[in-house]
């Protein structure tokens, strides 16, 4: 691992595989969302996100960091897998008997008294996903990612295509997704432990160091919730939770198309980053390379899809959730600068500067609580656009607290949102001249859409042609030139792009 060119192979395979499993898993997770939605409708998908809320930031705290700490030590020992688990053990008996014992205050506090069963049924959740998290942690510090991929779509497929689905058509509302969740979850813990075969034998003492990254991931991790979450809690009190199960699909939706993406680039930026601590150059140039990646791939797609948000939403889920696309649309166009989040905070982490992160993030919570308390009583569409613009506010100040730790090249986030701002400005050029001509051809939403599309693509692909070097920026040029001898995916690129 210590050598230069066995990590950067492995992780071009880890990627390689994630890129091919995330993909299988976004098509399944799309379509069963798609099929669990029409069967539901906005409460029952209301009443489960509000669970989920709990148990999400109750898997964490149970957690505690654990898992990142395993991937991020140097030198790891059954001893340190040992006192993990030890930690998890604990921490998830505590949690889940709190929430059992606060169920009704915390279902009041949600905005909705008739959930108390589904918090109670929540807490039993939490150790089983806090516990699925160790092996699964192992098998991404090994880059064993065609396994873990393997993993994850089978997990998804049986029980939200499966399981849910099933239990949806019965008629079993909320608890076919309460369901869903926890065969997935004990899906994924059985699955990876036979992958890594971990000791089972907890320990309660450790090295210190460990502890310590856990507690401050831990902190990390519960402002990264409260800052995702936070919107959708408000939501919830505020609206009622036929709107939460709408702002919960429109959420969903606009992150769903970054999920490959995203879950893709993250295990191995900081798998990478964990190792190349000493190698800030290198890093700056990875880090770029693939912020420059997601931004070209992201930033057409959606402001694309904000344009066309009421097409999209009425065609995937019916005239009953037509009140999410306006949420869905001011969601989209926060989805790049999530992307630039996604990446960077990996690599701070991975560089153990986990409390610089937490300290950005807490500022931006506190601009996300006062917009999300103005909004109050408002349209439900201003939550989604203050949540946006906190999602930008946190990208930004993240970059800035990762130039603290490494000195990055001039311009390199110029470079990275240069090529994707750039394709982004075609595709609103072409979307507001179909939407216009529509106007007067009276061509309706789903064939302006579709017009749109054909367009636009003709015209990004035309641009990455005729100009490719400069909208795909040096950092990212490079790697894929670098690549090109391992990876038939970067030779295409490389040989259609005219890169050489």
């Amino acid at each position: 691992m210590s050598d230069n060119n066995t990590l950067a192979q492995r992780g071009a395979q880890a990627l390689s595989w994630n890129w091919a499993g995330g993909a299988a898993r976004a098509l399944v997770q799309f379509a069963a969302q798609v099929v669990l939605a029409r069967l539901l409708g906005p409460e029952a998908f209301g009443q489960a996100a509000a669970v989920l809320l709990v148990v999400g930031v109750g898997w964490l705290v149970a957690e505690a960091g654990m898992g990142a700490a395993l991937i991020q030590q140097a030198q790891l020992s059954d001893e340190d897998v040992g006192f993990a688990l030890g930690r998890v053990l604990l921490m998830s008996m505590v949690v889940a008997v709190v929430v059992l014992l606060l169920a009704t205050p915390i279902a009041t506090l949600l905005g909705d008294t008739q959930a108390a069963p589904f918090v109670r049924a929540g807490a039993l959740l939490i150790p089983l996903q806090a516990l699925s998290n160790l092996p699964l942690s192992l098998m991404q510090r090994r880059f064993q990612a065609k396994r873990l991929q393997a993993i994850q779509v089978l997990s998804y497929l049986l029980a939200y295509g499966g399981v849910g689905v099933w239990m949806a058509w019965q008629g079993f509302g909320a608890w076919a997704l309460l369901a869903a969740f926890a065969v997935q979850a004990l899906f994924t813990l059985v699955a990876c432990w036979l992958a890594v075969r971990h000791s089972l034998r907890p320990r309660w003492r450790g090295h210190r160091s460990l502890r310590d990254y856990g507690v401050t991931t831990l902190l990390a991790n519960l402002v990264n919730w409260a800052l995702e979450s936070l919107d959708r809690v408000l939501v919830g009190r505020g609206w009622g939770t036929v709107a939460l199960g709408e702002y919960a699909l429109a959420a969903s939706l606009a992150r769903a198309p970054v999920t490959l993406l995203v879950g893709s680039l993250q295990p191995v930026a900081f798998a990478s980053a964990s190792r190349l601590q000493d190698e800030p150059e290198r890093l700056a140039r990875g880090y770029g390379a693939m912020l420059a990646l997601g931004l070209v791939l992201t930033l057409p797609c959606f402001v694309f899809l904000a344009w066309h948000a009421q097409a999209v939403v009425g065609l995937l889920y019916g005239p009953q959730w037509q009140r999410a696309a306006a949420p869905f649309a001011w969601l989209c166009l926060g989805v790049p600068f999530f992307v630039m989040l996604a990446l960077t905070g990996p690599v701070l982490r991975g560089m153990g500067a986990v409390a610089g992160e937490t300290r950005a993030q807490l500022w931006v919570l506190g601009v996300l609580c006062a917009l999300l308390w103005c909004v109050m009583g408002q349209a439900m569409a201003w939550a989604a656009a203050a949540v946006s613009a906190a999602t930008a506010l946190r990208a930004l100040l993240m970059y800035r607290a990762l130039r603290a730790r490494v000195a990055m090249p001039a311009g390199t986030v110029w470079r990275a949102w240069h090529g994707g701002g750039v394709l982004a400005l075609v595709v609103s050029g072409v979307t507001a001249s179909v939407k216009v001509a529509a106007s007067f051809t009276g061509l309706g939403p789903l064939p302006c859409a579709l017009a749109s599309a054909a367009l636009s693509s003709l015209g990004c692909v035309f641009l990455l042609h005729w100009r490719a070097r400069r909208l795909l920026g040096a950092e990212l040029s490079q790697a894929l030139l670098n690549r090109q001898g391992d990876s038939r995916a970067a030779a295409w690129l490389c040989h259609h792009l005219r890169l050489h």
